[in-house]
């Protein structure tokens, strides 16, 4: 198997344009996990449950990109 080489578009710490729009879609999803906390009545604490590990995600990811995207 071969080495393949890194896209255009990837930047020095190997986070792309595709680590953005997952941020983004994190971001999004985020809203709407937020929107069906503001709505539930009785399953507040699911909606929180479910939220965390996105949370977690989204922050790392958006740590790996904004460190890729600094000049060192």
């Amino acid at each position: 198997m071969t080495a393949q080489p890194p896209p255009d578009d990837a930047a020095p710490g190997g986070a792309t344009k595709h680590t953005a729009i997952g941020v983004g879609l994190n971001l999004l999803l985020l809203a709407v996990i937020g929107y069906g906390y503001w709505r539930s009545e009785a399953w507040k604490w699911t909606w929180v449950l479910v939220a965390i590990p996105i949370i977690v995600v989204t922050l790392h990811y958006a740590w790996h990109l904004m460190r890729s995207r600094s000049p060192e």
